[in-house]
């Protein structure tokens, strides 16, 4: 699994943190392809009303990537882009959950501001290196 893009969304639909590992593609296509995540994860949500099922699966497919989407409890949207075609859904599933891990231990700091930017050194450090053994270990 390649993981491509990683983003997280705050419940007012304000980027938190969004990271490309994808050097040859340019930053802005990840910044739409997430923002259109946003609607489709909308229609999820909805259309799931009452089910306490975080884990939202495959959003959409693009000619070069596949989108992935989660929601936490505080109603925070992580997205991910996943470079590889042929990716198991169990492996993103448990790539989204340590991420969400991640997320949980950034926004329990005492010095971060709920729903402002992640602008935590250690959490980008720590996002690298997940998504370094995502592709390492697929």
């Amino acid at each position: 699994m390649i993981i491509a893009c990683v983003a997280i969304i705050g419940r007012a639909n304000n980027l938190l943190f969004i990271r490309s590992f994808n050097s040859q593609v340019d930053q802005l296509r990840f910044h739409f392809i997430v923002h259109s995540a946003l609607d489709i994860i909308e229609d999820k949500l909805q259309e799931q009303s009452g089910s306490a099922l975080n884990y939202l699966g495959l959003l959409y497919p693009t000619e070069d990537f596949k989108v992935y989407g989660f929601r936490t409890n505080t109603n925070a949207k992580i997205v991910v882009v996943v470079d590889d075609l042929e990716t198991k859904d169990t492996d993103v599933r448990a790539f989204i959950e340590r991420m969400h891990g991640l997320f949980v231990k950034a926004v329990c700091n005492p010095f971060y501001t709920m729903n402002e930017e992640i602008t935590s050194n250690k959490f980008e450090v720590d996002v690298a290196k997940l998504v370094a053994q995502s592709s390492t270990s697929a």
